[in-house]
């Protein structure tokens, strides 16, 4: 089926840029280094000034980063066309022709055209674009299967929501051992035993390939294998009859045996020599015989007995060369002879039938798990990438998936897809559905871009028929068909070489034919050597010994380096010339054994090397240290599992200073303690906050750097990695313990997961190395190629593809469609394996194009065929002897006879000095709340980072007080507090007890008291009475409940009428001149709040107060003021304490007050509540003057109280420079000072 050929080169577009137009079906086929990204997004831009917005254009391609950098590439060309524009807007008509004349950016050259009557229109235009840009879907195929799932759920029929899993390999390989296992028990034991002495019946790891295989080609048809009859009851019957014969009649047969016998010169040579046909049959074949009487018919299957079977089998085909007939039948017509004929015969049969049961038995497990993966991933609403493309191309059959389609399309009317060459049948099925339907392909756009040479992907379900299929429908369909044919990556003289290479031999297999291409106009820096500029770029260089090569490799990587520290072989960049170096070197290589060797050979020469990993980061030490650390936390009173915690590289202690903790008489008591404290936090705050202050306790990362090493750096990022996932896992996993066992089962079984993958280290440079799949889309400066001509094998086949007329499935109609079957020659028709290898073989060519094109100005193939019999690898091309590659741009390059000397690059400019950044000031975080309880938290252990301003617990009235402990006292108390006062109970009940009485009682309406009281204790604080009754029982005998209430009045009265300041007692205050608790909310500045600077300012004051904690994401300061008040001239503030200082009343004066003020950091609290309150006035009070109307706080130490201004009451009115600038410090959310919104005392302020 030939479908290259259809259009005729004229009607191919090498301007996509220029000649696209945004309706039908369009084909672009972009050589490697092309420049498909830059005409990908230029085009963008072009669909965007057109008929389409972000939100009706999809664009796809292979892989995450391809995406992440096609988006990128496509806002950056939107800016810059922006800019363009702005440039032209002040042009006249005839300036812009001119520009548009001289313009060499075909982009600008086509938008300028099409829009300079309208360039406002254009700029606006694009504005509004790169404002939505975010709506513009760029991601794979397989993202947006699932986008359109979720999205057209109802109008697809699949309502419902599957999350892709991460198990996908899991439920394989769980699916194949069930199958397997419900198989092995269906099948006789005999059978089982003959399978597993053939070797035919394996582990479930050994039929995991074939599966996953064929799991990669779900849409191709899998040729049945049938089951076979094995006649294991006929085979032991043929045993049974063989050892049943008269073996004493073989000495009839001496004639032909003996070295004397008559026709022994008829012999085959072989058989002569050394007596071999007589010692087969008088020797060797008896002892079989013995076997099989002792042991039976298994016996045959013992390695120790191949051979004689093998001989055996020779010896019923052609014993004797050209002989009379009479002699010959004499020989085959024997009785022993015709009967071991029929056994060998029988043994054949069986072990072919064996053969046959193994493959049956891989198709059986293929068909099983095809049909049962996707029950199993909908009983736990999970799917995979590959299950939910053919769950989309399954909704989209059917009338009812017609509308589907029309649907999605109406949606999004233009689609481009990047990376074509690389889809699977699934993949193009549902793109065909949607956007190439012969009924609606003409009402959107679909555009696909590839390049056929660079389909390598073959085992990852990519397959050029279904590339070759797409194209013979686009170009039924009217079609465009573009080419890019200017080559961007490589120098000139590259370019040129290497075209002429692949001209030689243009027909790559599987219908993918070389086009040529021509050096593009970017510019390259020029590679210097003795010779000249960009001297001979491709290089080939013949071993003498095909074991040399990668030392050889090696040992010219030195050299190139040498000539580069000698300025020998240098860049000429705009900057000036700079030598060669590791980071300019890559080596490609089809497999990861050569990789491994050469990188040894580099690193033996102390050569950096720059590899990209495939570890898994829950395979690395430090993930079975945070492993070891997790289990700490969760059984944290089990010593062994502590011990193993602070052996790990984390807590880095040394076995030496285990034993020495163990022998003090603490012990292991503080880690044990601090395990259970992380733990308390891991259930309360979550994860992250329990982690992360672990950390820090420990000292981790220092200890991780503690000495110095080569993988300080890996573990850090390990570290860091690993924190990251146990963070987003915390997310999907309810409690602890869920995320302790799945990190458990992650460090059991590694896998190869994007997500878990090491990531790259900053310092990682070096001479590349990578195979030549993952080297697919990446250029460096000069590439090794090894193996460049060695034989191709394919290694570990399951499937041989193939090709066959068969009836689409859909529409009925007979098409080419792609066949897979097992591996089994027996089975396999020539055709079929033809195909298979002429696929494998179109493919190596197409991998040997993509490593060829890897490089921007110089290429060494390393060769081995000194013969010049290889017909693979670059050899397909470059040819042997007379017909060898020749060109003025390709030289063979000599082969080294000695390592060169390593030689040390000189540094010619002095090295700045190095000097640590300051730790930044300003940082990101979120907007949280903070109180003065939580800044003035003197605690014994540090708490997490930034912990507090997470806090979500509900501050009670007298959380911030502080008690000091009753002691028995020596001595008489020269002047004693009351009874009452002395004996309340102390702690926060009590403190809001008497918050609440003060709150709610009218001060000039003494009456009432009692019953508030008395009301106050019965309904809410039962507990607290029971307490204070207590300790009446215990000192006056008899509880007295009324004398109880009568000393609470009294306490009351004596608090009320203590003069607080300028002789003001609190009981002279009516209802409506006073606020009880009154809540405020305080904006604080938009960055990192002051707290060290506040603390300064209150120093400067001579108010010294412990330590404060930082808040750094602070960004409301909230609280309650337990009393506002005017006294007739000021606003003034009073918090109600309840704190025992001592039982004498001499404990309670103002320089004990101040003392217990500066503990408790009450100062900044009061500061605090006077900004608030200062800051509330501003907005309610109108011509408010803090001079006139801001007063002072007063705080009342209830138990001091007794009626005497100089016992109990500590007022303090700060300067207003004071409040002035603690408000500064404190700062507003915005700038605004004052917001006349605030309408009441909770507004915030």
């Amino acid at each position: 089926m030939q479908m290259t050929n259809l259009t005729p080169p004229a009607a191919i577009s090498y301007q996509p840029i220029v000649d696209m137009q945004f309706k039908g079906l369009h084909w672009i086929e972009a050589s490697a280094g092309t420049g498909k990204t830059y005409t990908l997004s230029s085009l963008m831009v072009r669909i965007f000034l057109g008929d389409y917005l972000p939100n009706q254009v999809i664009a796809t391609t292979f892989t995450r980063a391809a995406a992440a950098e096609l988006k990128g590439r496509i806002r950056s060309r939107l800016v810059d066309t922006l800019r363009y524009f702005e440039t032209c807007q002040t042009l006249t008509q005839s300036e812009l022709q001119q520009k548009i004349s001289a313009e060499s950016d075909p982009l600008y050259q086509k938008v300028l055209q099409d829009f300079a009557p309208r360039v406002d229109y254009a700029r606006e235009r694009l504005k509004l674009v790169i404002d939505q840009l975010d709506e513009l879907f760029v991601g794979t195929l397989d993202s947006f299967s699932q986008k359109l799932l979720r999205e057209f759920a109802f109008e697809s029929g699949k309502i419902e929501r599957a999350e892709i899993t991460d198990d996908a390999k899991q439920y394989t390989q769980q699916l194949i051992h069930d199958v397997l296992r419900e198989w092995i028990q269906q099948q006789p034991q005999n059978i089982l035993d003959y399978l597993l002495l053939n070797k035919k019946l394996k582990s479930q790891q050994a039929y995991v390939a074939v599966v996953e295989n064929s799991l990669n080609f779900a849409s191709a048809h899998f040729q049945a294998v049938a089951a076979p009859e094995v006649d294991v009851e006929g085979f032991s019957q043929q045993v049974e009859h063989l050892l049943g014969l008269d073996w004493s009649r073989i000495t009839e047969l001496a004639d032909y045996y003996a070295a004397d016998g008559a026709h022994f010169k008829l012999l085959a040579k072989k058989w002569r020599d050394d007596n071999k046909l007589q010692q087969l049959l008088t020797v060797k074949l008896p002892e079989l015989l013995e076997v099989l009487k002792q042991q039976g018919p298994y016996a045959l299957f013992a390695p120790l007995y191949a051979e004689t079977l093998k001989h055996l089998s020779d010896a019923t085909h052609k014993v004797l060369n050209k002989c009379p007939d009479e002699v010959l039948q004499g020989f085959q017509q024997h009785v022993l002879i015709g009967e071991l004929t029929a056994f060998m015969q029988s043994l054949d049969k069986l072990s072919f039938d064996l053969e046959t049961l193994d493959s049956y038995l891989q198709f059986y497990l293929v068909s099983e798990v095809k049909k049962r993966l996707p029950q199993v991933l909908q009983q736990k609403s999970e799917t995979t990438f590959a299950q939910q493309i053919r769950t989309l191309a399954d909704a989209l059959q059917d009338a009812q998936g017609a509308r589907f389609a029309r649907f999605v399309q109406a949606r999004y009317p233009l689609i481009l897809v990047d990376e074509f060459q690389d889809t699977n049948q699934d993949q193009d099925n549902m793109l065909a559905r949607i956007w190439r339907d012969a009924g609606h392909y003409a009402k959107g756009c679909m555009i696909m871009v590839g390049d056929p040479k660079q389909a390598i992907y073959g085992f990852r379900g990519g397959d050029m028929l279904t590339y070759n299929k797409a194209r013979v429908d686009v170009l039924s369909k009217q079609g465009r068909l573009y080419s890019l044919k200017y080559n961007h990556r490589s120098v000139a003289e590259l370019v040129t070489v290497v075209d002429a290479l692949f001209q030689r031999q243009i027909q790559f297999g599987e219908e993918v034919e070389y086009t040529a291409v021509e050096a593009g106009p970017r510019p390259h820096p020029v590679l210097v050597d003795a010779q000249g500029n960009n001297h001979q770029p491709l290089r080939w260089l013949m071993l003498e010994d095909k074991k040399d090569e990668f030392i050889q490799v090696a040992w010219k990587i030195r050299d190139l380096l040498n000539q580069g520290i000698q300025q020998r072989l240098y860049l000429a960049e705009v900057t000036g010339n700079r030598g060669i170096d590791e980071n300019d070197i890559a080596i490609l290589s089809k497999n990861h054994d050569g990789l491994d060797k050469v990188q040894y050979e580099l690193e033996r020469l102390g050569i950096r090397v720059n590899r990209p990993s495939k570890r898994s980061v829950f395979d690395s030490p430090i993930a079975q240290d945070v492993a070891a650390i997790l289990t700490a936390i969760m059984h944290p009173y089990d010593e062994a599992k502590v011990k193993r915690a602070l052996l790990t590289r984390l807590l880095n202690f040394q076995l030496s200073q285990l034993m020495q903790l163990e022998q003090r008489p603490e012990g292991l008591s503080q880690f044990i303690e601090d395990f259970d404290y992380i733990r308390e936090m891991w259930f309360n705050t979550g994860f992250l906050s329990a982690w992360q202050y672990a950390l820090n306790l420990f000292k981790a990362w220092s200890n991780l750097v503690a000495s110095q090493s080569r993988d300080n750096e890996r573990c850090v990022v390990n570290l860091r990695h690993l924190t990251e996932l146990l963070s987003q896992h915390s997310e999907h996993f309810q409690g602890p313990q869920a995320l302790y066992h799945w990190y458990l089962r992650q460090i059991q079984a590694p896998s190869e997961r994007e997500w878990e993958l090491e990531r790259k280290l900053s310092n990682e440079a070096g001479v590349q190395l990578m195979t030549i799949h993952q080297s697919k889309g990446l250029e460096f400066k000069i590439v090794f190629l090894l193996g460049a001509d060695k034989d191709f094998r394919e290694m570990n086949k399951t499937l041989n593809f193939s090709t066959q007329q068969l009836p689409d499935p859909v529409t009925g109609q007979l098409e080419m469609q792609r066949v897979i079957a097992v591996n089994d020659k027996h089975l396999l028709d020539e055709v079929a394996v033809q195909q298979h290898n002429a696929r494998a073989e179109a493919e190596q060519h197409r991998l040997w194009y993509v490593a060829l094109t890897r490089a921007s100005h110089r290429v060494y193939a390393i060769l081995q065929d000194q013969a010049g019999k290889s017909t693979t690898g670059l050899a397909f091309w470059r040819g042997h002897a007379a017909q060898v590659f020749q060109h003025p741009h390709s030289t063979d390059e000599a082969v080294l006879t000695e390592c060169p000397i390593a030689l040390k690059r000189v540094q010619d400019q002095q090295l700045p000095e190095l000097y640590a950044i300051a730790f930044p000031t300003q940082r990101f975080y979120p907007r949280a709340k903070t109180s003065f309880s939580a800044l003035a938290q003197h605690l014994s252990r540090q708490q997490a980072l930034d912990a507090l301003a997470v806090q979500r617990e509900q501050l009670q009235s007298a959380a911030d007080e502080i008690n000091l402990e009753v002691v028995e006292q020596p001595e008489e108390l020269a002047q004693p507090i009351h009874w009452i006062k002395r004996q309340f109970p102390m702690g926060t009940l009590a403190g809001n007890f008497l918050h609440e009485i003060f709150e709610h009682i009218d001060f000039q309406q003494q009456q009432d008291w009692k019953i508030e009281v008395r009301r106050r204790f019965k309904n809410d604080y039962p507990s607290l009475w029971q307490a204070l009754c207590d300790k009446y029982q215990q000192d006056f005998q008899q509880v007295d409940e009324e004398q109880l209430l009568a000393w609470m009045t009294e306490w009351l009265t004596q608090v009320l009428s203590t003069p607080l300041h300028q002789q003001f007692c609190l009981n002279q205050l009516s209802a409506e001149s006073h606020l009880a608790e009154f809540p405020f909310y305080l904006a604080l500045s938009n960055h990192v709040l002051a707290i060290k600077r506040i603390q300064d300012l209150y120093v400067e004051y001579g108010i010294f107060m412990p330590e404060l904690n930082a808040a750094h994401s602070a960004r409301y300061l909230t609280g309650s003021i337990d009393l506002v008040y005017f006294d007739g001239q000021r606003y003034q503030i009073a918090d109600y304490k309840s704190n025992f200082l001592g039982a004498d009343i001499a404990d309670y004066t103002p320089s004990k007050l101040q003392e217990s003020m500066s503990q408790a950091s009450y100062w900044l609290q009061a500061g605090l509540y006077l900004v608030a309150l200062h800051r509330y006035l501003q907005v309610q009070l109108e011509d408010y003057d803090i001079q006139k109307h801001l007063g002072g706080a007063s705080y009342l130490y209830l138990r001091g109280m007794h009626g005497d201004a100089q016992y109990g009451v500590n007022y303090w009115c700060p300067d207003a420079e004071f409040i002035l600038r603690l408000d500064a410090l404190l700062g507003y959310f915005a700038e605004e000072h004052v917001h006349k919104s605030a309408s009441s005392p909770s507004a915030v302020m």
